[in-house]
C-alpha cells in the first residue's frame, strides 16, 4: 500500500511539473484526430464530386445541352495514375481551403462596369457550368463568367486528382495535413501555444 501512495505521488509530482507539456501533447492529439477525421469526410464527400464530374462529361444522346467545357478538363478525366501526396495535398487545399470561383475573381472584376449586353443564361446555355449557376451571381460580363470557369475548372481538376487517390492512407495523409496548415488552424494552434506560456510563467 506505501508502495501505491508513492507511485502516486510522483505521478503527481511529474503532472505537475510537466503539465504544459502534457497539456499541449493532448491538445496536439486531439487536434491531429479533429483533422484526420474531416480530412476522412472531406475525401469521402469529394469522391462523390469527381465522380459527378465525370459522369457530367460522359457521351450522352442528349449530352448537347450540357457538356460544354467538358473539353477543358477531358485530359484530367482521362488520366489514370496515381497521384503524388504532395498533388494530394494540394488538391485538398485547392478543394477546402481557397476561395470559391467567384470569390476568387472578385477582386479582379471589382471595379469593372457591368456590362448591360451581358446575358448570364445565354453564357452557360449548353455548358456543364449551367448545374451550378450560383457561383455567377456577381458576374458583371462575359469576361468575368469566363475566368470563373476557369477557377470552376481548377477545382474540378483538383477533385478528379483526388477521385485518383481514392480512400487510400496517403489521401488520408494529405487531407488532414491540409486540415493542420490552414490559417485558421494555425492561428489556433499559436494561440493555444501562447496560452499556455502564459499560465506557466504565472504558475511558476
Amino acid at each position: 500500500m506505501q508502495g501505491v501512495t508513492l507511485s502516486l505521488n510522483r505521478l503527481a509530482c511529474f503532472i505537475r511539473c510537466r503539465w504544459r507539456i502534457i497539456a499541449g501533447l493532448c491538445f496536439a492529439a486531439a487536434g491531429l484526430y479533429a483533422a484526420a477525421a474531416l480530412a476522412d469526410r472531406q475525401g469521402r464527400r469529394d469522391l462523390q464530386y469527381a465522380y459527378s464530374v465525370r459522369t457530367t462529361c460522359e457521351d450522352d444522346p442528349e449530352s448537347n445541352l450540357w457538356r460544354g467545357g467538358c473539353e477543358r478538363i477531358a485530359p484530367d478525366i482521362a488520366r489514370t495514375d496515381r497521384p503524388s501526396f504532395g498533388d494530394l495535398y494540394w488538391a485538398f487545399v485547392a478543394v477546402h481551403h481557397s476561395p470559391t470561383p467567384s470569390q476568387a475573381t472578385a477582386g479582379r472584376f471589382s471595379s469593372s462596369p457591368h456590362d448591360s449586353g451581358f446575358d448570364l443564361g445565354s453564357a452557360l446555355k449548353g455548358t456543364r457550368y449551367g448545374i451550378s449557376p450560383h457561383h455567377f451571381a456577381g458576374a458583371r460580363s462575359l469576361e468575368h463568367a469566363h475566368a470563373i470557369m476557369d477557377e470552376i475548372d481548377k477545382k474540378d481538376r483538383a477533385l478528379l486528382l483526388i477521385g485518383r487517390g481514392g480512400l487510400s492512407y496517403g489521401a488520408l495523409a494529405a487531407g488532414t495535413l491540409a486540415n493542420l496548415t490552414d490559417p485558421v488552424a494555425v492561428l489556433a494552434a499559436a494561440g493555444l501555444l501562447a496560452a499556455l506560456g502564459i499560465a506557466g510563467r504565472k504558475a511558476g
